[in-house]
């Protein structure tokens, strides 16, 4: 009661109480935004080839920068074997004297730079997710180069050691596969024998290294069939010749690609 005789009375307004709430939801999410900034500086995906912050949702396992330092060179290749020749020769010397098993092969560019550390991050570094950006390069030179008529893809076999591993080949030619909406034919071409690798061998010793290690699967022939015919890296391109040849044999024309080509 005060002093005159009128008693207190006690008014508990909202104004008091909203502001109390008001600065509790401003703390809470400064404390939300502050959380979340830590979280992205320390976890935030980094690209496995130089190092750079992956920020774009389609930056997975390597950054857009590195993406786009990879360029194709398929002008600058023989429009047979796609060796890589001087420019303005549209054949080389090798193919107008002994023509190849297969109606044209290509490569995306030099084993080289970017693509050559990709390749390696995917293939050794086991870094799956990477087949759908490297499907997509085998795409883009069909759509510049080629006509997609094909029936099948069909990829390298693995040597029997990896046979029951992560197959680098074949998981991208799945993915390549469904997107021309053809079929996949990954048994239709066999390894049967296991050979050293060919990187390290000599020229010569890798003409010969592959010699009756590929065969038709028993009871598949793939005769009328425009076969595309897919591998990772090639240098001699004894790998592509051995299985064209056998796919030709069993009745199949044959365009094979290659990711990159190896400059010796």
């Amino acid at each position: 009661m005060r002093k005159n005789g009128t008693p207190i009375t006690c008014s508990f307004g909202t104004s008091g109480i909203d502001r109390n709430l008001k600065m509790e939801e401003i703390f809470f999410r400064n404390c939300r935004e502050f959380l979340q900034m830590v979280r992205v500086g320390l976890f935030l995906p980094r690209c496995r080839n130089c190092g750079l912050d992956l920020v774009l949702t389609e930056e997975i396992v390597i950054c857009r920068n590195c993406r786009e330092k990879i360029v194709s060179t398929a002008e600058n290749q023989c429009r047979i074997c796609g060796k890589f020749v001087a420019q303005g020769i549209e054949s080389c010397g090798s193919c107008l004297l002994r023509p190849p098993p297969y109606r044209r092969h290509l490569s995306y560019a030099a084993y080289e730079g970017t693509l050559r550390e990709i390749i390696i991050l995917y293939k050794y570094g086991e870094m799956e997710p990477l087949k759908n950006f490297l499907s997509a390069l085998y795409l883009d030179i069909i759509k510049r180069e080629l006509f997609p008529e094909f029936d099948a893809v069909v990829p390298v076999p693995a040597d029997l050691r990896r046979r029951h591993g992560f197959q680098p080949v074949r998981a991208m030619g799945r993915v390549l596969a469904s997107r021309l909406g053809i079929e996949f034919m990954p048994r239709l071409l066999l390894k049967k024998k296991s050979t050293p690798p060919q990187v390290g061998l000599s020229q010569a010793q890798r003409k010969t290294n592959l010699d009756g290690a590929f065969c038709l699967a028993a009871g598949k022939k793939p005769s009328g069939l425009h076969i595309l015919l897919i591998d990772d890296v090639t240098t001699t391109g004894t790998t592509i010749k051995k299985c064209a040849a056998m796919l030709k044999k069993g009745g199949a024309r044959v365009t094979a690609l290659t990711l990159a080509q190896s400059c010796f």
